[in-house]
């Protein structure tokens, strides 16, 4: 009989279905019903230290239609504003009701030693899968170096992914940015640095455009707007042909 299980780094996959790090894994509720329904595994919305503040923007999406279809999403929104201890304990009430699910925590802190390794300490002691390092946000506050500001830069890259394969006791992956000239610029970085696996990809940064009857933005906040990551349809051949590069640079280098 065929089946969907399969093992990746040695984490067993009831089926390879798993929700990405976004509003759908923002709360312990909704991917407790996703596990309900039949989902794999969740990649948590990004954790961060619990004194990086974060002010939403609103609205915060935008929809791109062709037909009467939608075929873009677009999004400004932030990381998870749930407390690092609100994660604790929700992974483990979530791996004690499903134990047979997959859970990766997603990380991003500021470009400092001791934040990544603080989370990765604290999440050391659940009963997690795996770690993803969220290098790649195409909104993620660049102003602060963190979010594609990380993934758009090998040095940076390299310096996080070893500060926490040093202490992580779980296998890391790397979400990487479609956002660069050569994805596998990066890629090569971070497994040089000892990440484990990547993750392809993030959102890609766009701009939803200007209402032609209005001349305001798609994305209007009091008249003002800005580049979000797009995802949906549209951006899967993107999304391809990064794997595709990854795969083929990974077999080259064989």
């Amino acid at each position: 009989m065929s089946t969907l299980t399969t093992s990746i780094l040695g984490i067993e996959f009831e089926n390879p279905f798993l929700l990405a790090s976004a509003p759908p894994t923002a709360s312990i509720e909704s991917i407790d019903k996703a596990f309900e329904m039949g989902w794999g595994g969740a990649v948590l919305k990004t954790i961060t230290p619990d004194d990086l503040e974060m002010i939403e923007a609103s609205p915060r999406y935008a929809i791109m239609k062709e037909k009467g279809r939608v075929i873009g999403f677009q999004n400004i929104e932030l990381l998870s504003h749930k407390t690092v201890q609100y994660w604790v304990d929700g992974i483990k009430y979530l791996k004690e009701k499903h134990p047979t699910k997959v859970i990766i925590a997603s990380i991003m802190a500021p470009v400092k030693r001791e934040e990544w390794q603080e989370l990765i300490r604290i999440f050391n002691d659940t009963p997690i899968d795996a770690y993803e390092l969220n290098f790649s946000c195409p909104h993620g506050m660049p102003e602060r170096n963190i979010g594609m500001a990380i993934g758009t830069s090998a040095e940076i890259s390299i310096l996080i992914t070893s500060w926490v394969k040093a202490i992580a006791t779980k296998p890391v992956f790397v979400k990487l940015t479609p956002n660069v000239t050569s994805i596998t610029w990066i890629a090569n970085a971070v497994e040089r640095a000892g990440a484990d696996g990547l993750a392809a990809i993030n959102t890609v940064q766009s701009f939803m455009g200007i209402n032609l009857e209005t001349l305001e933005p798609v994305l209007n906040i009091d008249g003002y707007s800005t580049y979000g990551g797009l995802s949906g349809v549209a951006v899967k051949p993107i999304g391809f042909r990064c794997v595709a590069q990854l795969r083929y640079n990974q077999l080259r280098s064989l």
